[in-house]
């Protein structure tokens, strides 16, 4: 800990810093000499120190259970990282309505005592634990996959493509071996733009991720349903098991099946989201939708900004990507731009005129970039260069 960091810091500030808040649970002696230090280096934070205590005092309160050290800590980050999830989202109006909520959350937080405990069957609603995770869009444009085992222990797969393998006794990711031990109940995979990834959950399912998109799954599924959560691109082939099914939450819709093979679209920055089914059946529900959509083989179910179809495809075509190929039919060109960049993690700009040029066709994308523009161009009326970053600029041809 550094004393220079909490020079300027406000009563929320504190309210938000680990090392604040785990003073105030543990009470830790060399804990309490650092924070007199500040003060005596920085009087002007004694004040809202003071504050920030009296607000943690006042505001949240422990349930009469036992919790060890551990778990308490691991209920804390949970809270740092709802905070962070709501400053994204400009929900904070006020700073005393920021303090209440910081207080509000961990009270909540607090009256689960099990939330990070090994039983799975006690662990919340993924999509809460998800979507209360801090976004940062750097993770992203990174070089390297991110394996998030545990709050302290990131894995980094520098792989174009990653395989990650859960077992009984750890975890397989490319050519590291975590054990069991060293790993929360709730994981996140990331895998940038540019790269991919195929991970085995704990009971066999498979899951082949694109390119730019997150997972957040629990290391062992519960004996009742098998939950994952999705923001991006995933194909997948579920293991059966009629005790549990298995179900796909992301921001738009939650999809459950038992045993079957699927391609999920959702990513939250998209308008658009669809599922393709090539075996089995699967079941959707939204908010959107007033009864559930079940699907057949070869039928997708697309939103695109609110309006809701299921039609007839050939459901193979939706899963070249996992091979290496796009094959696209009467699809904008913006689209098409948009699924490049992620695949190949290259910014490419497009005249705005242009982006609603329709087209149709297959692109190898173990092709550079480069062959792939000079084929677009062929097919439409388009002329493109390549930056120096290495970035690209499509444009109409005149």
């Amino acid at each position: 800990m550094q004393a220079d960091k909490y020079k300027n810091y406000t009563a929320t500030d504190f309210l938000k810093d680990k090392d604040f808040i785990r003073w105030q649970l543990f009470n830790d002696g060399k804990d309490t000499l650092f924070w007199k230090d500040v003060v005596e280096k920085y009087p002007g934070s004694r004040l809202p120190i003071e504050e920030a205590m009296e607000l943690y005092k006042e505001n949240i309160r422990f349930n009469d259970f036992s919790m060890s050290g551990l778990e308490i800590s691991e209920l804390v980050i949970s809270l740092q990282n709802q905070i962070r999830y709501t400053k994204k989202r400009r929900i904070q109006r006020r700073i005393v309505l920021s303090i209440s909520a910081v207080a509000a959350s961990m009270a909540i937080i607090l009256s689960l005592p099990l939330f990070f405990n090994n039983n799975n069957n006690d662990i919340p609603d993924i999509s809460t634990f998800a979507q209360a995770l801090p976004g940062n869009n750097d993770d992203l444009y990174s070089s390297d996959t991110k394996l998030i085992v545990s709050e302290n222990n990131t894995v980094t797969l520098n792989n174009n493509e990653s395989s990650i393998q859960y077992e009984e006794d750890g975890i397989k990711a490319d050519d590291n071996l975590i054990l069991k031990e060293e790993v929360a109940p709730y994981n996140q995979l990331i895998t940038p733009y540019g790269k991919r990834s195929v991970i085995t959950f704990s009971d066999g399912t498979k899951a082949w991720v694109n390119a730019g998109s997150r997972l957040v799954y629990p290391t062992e599924f519960s004996k009742e349903k098998r939950e994952i959560y999705v923001d991006g691109e995933i194909y997948i082939e579920v293991s059966e098991d009629r005790k549990r099914p298995f179900i796909i939450k992301t921001s738009q819709m939650d999809i459950k099946v038992l045993g079957t093979k699927f391609n999920v679209l959702a990513h939250e920055a998209d308008q658009t989201n669809s599922v393709v089914l090539l075996s089995g059946s699967v079941s959707i529900s939204s908010n959107a939708l007033k009864k559930h959509v079940i699907l057949k083989p070869d039928q997708m179910y697309s939103n695109v900004e609110g309006l809701q179809t299921v039609e007839s495809v050939d459901a193979s075509i939706f899963i070249l990507w996992t091979k290496g190929l796009y094959q696209f039919e009467s699809e904008k060109l913006g689209n098409i731009i948009t699924r490049l960049e992620r695949y190949y993690g290259i910014r490419i700009e497009c005249d705005p005129d242009i982006s609603g040029l329709r087209c149709s066709g297959k692109l190898d994308l173990k092709d550079d970039m480069t062959k792939l523009m000079d084929e677009l161009s062929r097919a439409l009326a388009i002329t493109y260069r390549k930056n120096s970053d290495g970035s690209y600029i499509i444009n109409a041809k005149h």
